[in-house]
């Protein structure tokens, strides 16, 4: 599947065990590593894992791990899918180095304003209560699928100012691109990225010609002195939203409530407690870890990395999950604690390609769970917990369900 860092992961390996229950947090489906080793990935192309906080830490700030592909060794070319040349997949920040991802970072900030985050809670509400409305009589549902799967599809299609008229078709490709359950195929992925190509071309052009208030209209007047984002960097930019700014949030709510309702005791008091919502997210967040690995490093000199020799062109890869869990830097880190101060948690990387959709992330969480735990009493799964089965992934900690039952403890919003 298609990864956070924005690009395909042709031939990334996933966990063997589909069913697995508590996937580890590190890496599924490897064998546990030293805090940097040399593994094999399925795939058989060799890779460094970070897996400890400092040298996590360290590597999300080493600038002389690029993520730009033209350093990686060309053998893992294929593997990483790229061939040398731009396209709408490889040309966005994520995969990028300064100063070219400083120059493109700061004209996506102008369109991606706090002001615009700010103006989206209140249709992030109307789009909650809607959804929860649609549930609440009949006591049960799959909240990811009837819930939070659509709540945060809706938010980013009307956040990028996709028509009414093409949502489901943008929808249909956007689950054939990001892989969802790993169900596509590379065929399917690459005739979907064809699709992307000719819409958001057009789109674009009609946002110059016409802009509104929405955000691929905000990135085609990004402007500074004079320099401005390429069509393609725009186009680029929004496939990256699709997979950084959708899935890792699903992520984040299906297996934060799922954290949350097997601690009971924490869930009542954060319904009795609404202020406790904001520093609960970020335990949520270090615990559940949305995205257990970035890829997409490779050094670009020979180098030493928390005492292992690291060749040129080598591939790293860094686990925030194992990270997030290093008795080292959190007490008892396999536990939920939402008192903990867990501030400094790496879910949402760190440094210069720290996440910059954060503060919607957030802000999504707080209004989701809060209007969640106030709607429904008595909120608990509805099938037993090693049940719950994981969607294979190296890179995306993604709960598949969360069959839940509740007792509607409001009535229904009426808009």
């Amino acid at each position: 599947m298609p990864n956070p860092d924005g690009a395909p992961a042709t031939g990334c390996p996933v966990h063997a065990d589909a069913t697995a229950a508590a996937p580890r947090p590190w890496a599924p489906g490897l064998p546990e590593p030293g805090p940097v080793e040399q593994l094999l990935l399925p795939d058989g192309n060799p890779v460094w894992m970070i897996t400890r906080y400092d040298d996590a830490l360290a590597a999300l700030n080493n600038r002389k791990l690029s993520k730009h592909f033209d350093n990686a060794l060309p053998e893992l070319w294929p593997s990483v899918g790229y061939d040398g040349r731009k396209s709408i997949l490889n040309q966005h920040m994520n995969l990028a180095d300064p100063p070219e991802h400083t120059r493109l970072r700061r004209l996506v900030s102008k369109a991606f304003t706090p002001r615009r985050v700010a103006d989206l809670g209140e249709r992030i509400q109307q789009i909650t209560d809607e959804l929860l409305d649609a549930v609440a009589e009949a006591g049960t549902a799959d909240l990811k699928a009837s819930f939070i799967s659509p709540l945060i599809s809706t938010v980013l299609y009307e956040m990028l100012g996709v028509p009414l008229a093409d949502v489901e078709e943008f929808e249909r490709n956007t689950y054939i691109f990001v892989g969802l359950g790993n169900s596509s195929s590379p065929e399917e992925v690459v005739a979907s990225v064809g699709w992307f190509e000719e819409y958001l071309t057009k789109l674009t052009a009609q946002r110059r010609a016409d802009p509104g208030p929405d955000l691929i209209s905000g990135l085609v007047q990004a402007n500074e002195d004079g320099d401005a984002l390429a069509d393609l960097e725009i186009r680029s930019t929004v496939m990256l939203l699709l997979l950084a700014g959708a899935e890792t949030t699903i992520n984040l709510l299906s297996n934060g409530v799922l954290a949350l309702l097997r601690n009971p005791e924490q869930l009542a008091e954060l319904k009795d407690d609404p202020e406790g919502l904001a520093p609960a997210i970020e335990e949520l967040l270090r615990l559940t870890s949305p995205v257990f690995t970035v890829v997409y490093r490779f050094a670009t000199e020979d180098m030493e990395l928390g005492g292992a020799q690291v060749k040129a062109g080598e591939h790293v890869m860094i686990s925030l999950a194992a990270a997030n869990h290093d008795p080292g830097q959190f007490s008892d880190p396999e536990s939920l604690d939402i008192h903990r101060d867990a501030s400094k948690h790496l879910a949402l990387g760190h440094g210069t390609h720290f996440c910059i959709g954060a503060p919607l992330a957030r802000l999504k969480a707080r209004i989701a769970l809060r209007t969640l735990f106030d709607r429904f009493d008595d909120l608990r799964l509805a099938v037993p917990d090693e049940k719950l089965t994981w969607t294979p992934s190296l890179v995306a900690n993604s709960l598949d369900h969360l069959p839940v039952t509740f007792t509607a403890a409001t009535p229904a919003a009426t808009g």
